[in-house]
């Protein structure tokens, strides 16, 4: 289902807090460029940006004032600078009848369409930019979604051109664009990078959606579809989605999919919790969720895929600069204080993708694609929530001591610091050992280091 940032019963629409802070530079005709990762929603929002009635609502009667321009580049019928040129023209007449029939931007088309020679090219589309800015009434925003092929693929010459023609026009016209990194990081060659100075110090790095934006696309997806959902489910979904569009729409899937094929009701809060318990496996392995993954993983550098893996890892030593850009990004939250993957899809997967394979004499392992712990192939007793934290703890860091502090900030959250004294740790390991050992007064595996703490002995 695509995503769309409309509410139902015209109640307005999602990403208020993002629309009404780049309304607010594009008011002032400064340019704005928008990152984010993979399918977190860019192009819904820049359709949004460029809907009349949308600039209406947050600006009222100085709206008029604006032409908001949407120029989609996966439109462009070759990734050249005549490809480009062409469809920025192109949508000009598309987005206003005024423009579609003004002579001069229609011939300077024509003559970009088929040029003479290739310097007629930048030409053209110049003549037919700066028609289009001396006859309209209004101020021009041209909303450039997917602008990562172009800017990383075309002549910077075309970029040069529109720089020149912003500062001819600068209280004519602005630019937003949308990619998944900023442009200086996209391209470093210097003429591109002149286009990018516009962009300086504006750059809205755009987040998964809300918890409350999150429960209006479900319950669209509810509307749609007749998922018969309850709240439990909603906060089910955010959990392991994180507000990632199309993660969301994925889990609603498996969800409604897996309450149709249920036998028992499940109106008892346990009863749901079980439900949601066991749907876990199915979530890891599903073939949509992880392409989503996948993607987002491909988007990072490798010093960023390194910092993910170490969240988790007892003696990482974290590289405040590579996490302050994913916190920027918001791959990462912060939880607590600590920087934690956005959701529980992702952060899974990345468990998955840094594992290490069991070897022939491995006899305990925990499998993260489908949360079971297996001893010598085996599947043990399921864990519950806390022991599989503890567990997956324990598993990452094996061969190491893993202190007290480690524990209760892993495990309960770094809030209950003060909370969780050493019986109540003492018992979790207990109940863990009880799952894990063929005896647990004499384990093999989970063994203490006395006065230091615990470590997980796989061999």
């Amino acid at each position: 289902m695509p995503l769309t940032l409309r509410l139902p019963n015209g109640r307005g629409y999602m990403r208020r807090h993002d629309i009404e802070n780049i309304l607010r530079y594009l008011y002032s005709l400064q340019c704005v460029e928008i990152v984010g990762m993979s399918n977190v929603g860019k192009s819904a929002l820049m359709r949004l940006l460029a809907q009349p009635d949308v600039w209406i609502q947050e600006l009222g009667e100085a709206a008029h004032e604006f032409l908001p321009v949407y120029i989609d580049c996966n439109r462009i019928l070759d990734l050249t600078e005549q490809g480009f040129c062409e469809l920025v023209l192109r949508c000009l007449q598309e987005a206003d009848p005024e423009l579609a029939g003004l002579p001069e931007l229609v011939n300077a088309y024509e003559t970009l369409v088929a040029p003479a020679s290739d310097f007629q090219v930048p030409l053209s589309f110049s003549r037919g930019l700066n028609a289009a800015l001396q006859e309209s009434k209004r101020k021009l925003v041209l909303v450039f979604d997917e602008f990562d092929d172009p800017y990383m693929n075309v002549d910077a010459r075309v970029f040069l051109n529109l720089r020149a023609v912003q500062d001819r026009h600068s209280t004519r016209l602005a630019f937003v664009t949308a990619a998944g990194r900023p442009l200086m990081a996209l391209n470093q060659d210097r003429r591109h990078g002149e286009f990018a100075e516009l962009f300086s110090h504006r750059t809205w790095y755009l987040a998964p959606l809300t918890r409350s934006d999150t429960e209006q696309q479900v319950r669209g997806y509810m509307t749609a579809f007749e998922a018969p959902f309850v709240a439990a489910d909603i906060d089910f979904v955010y959990q392991w989605s994180g507000g990632h569009p199309r993660m969301v729409d994925g889990v609603c899937r498996i969800l409604h999919r897996a309450l149709e094929e249920r036998e028992r009701d499940l109106s008892n809060p346990m009863d749901r919790w079980n439900f949601h318990q066991q749907l876990g496996s199915r979530l890891r392995s599903d073939d949509y969720l992880t392409r989503e993954c996948s993607k987002i993983w491909a988007e990072c550098t490798d010093a960023e895929q390194t910092e993910l893996a170490g969240l988790s890892l007892a003696d990482h030593e974290a590289d405040p600069a590579v996490v302050a850009e994913l916190l920027r990004r918001h791959l990462l939250n912060r939880v607590e204080g600590r920087p934690q993957i956005f959701c529980r899809l992702l952060a899974e997967f990345v468990q998955r993708r840094t594992a290490p394979t069991p070897t022939e004499n491995t006899t305990l392992w925990v499998d993260t694609a489908s949360g079971e712990v297996l001893i010598n192939g085996t599947p043990i007793e399921a864990l519950t929530a806390l022991e599989y934290k503890l567990m997956l703890l324990l598993f990452q860091n094996r061969e190491k001591i893993v202190d007290k502090y480690q524990i209760v900030t892993n495990v309960w959250g770094e809030s209950y610091i003060d909370e969780v004294d050493d019986a109540r740790i003492e018992k979790l390991i207990s109940r863990l050992r009880q799952k894990i050992e063929a005896d647990s007064s004499s384990p093999r595996f989970l063994t203490t280091v006395r006065g230091r703490g615990y470590k997980l002995v796989l061999e």
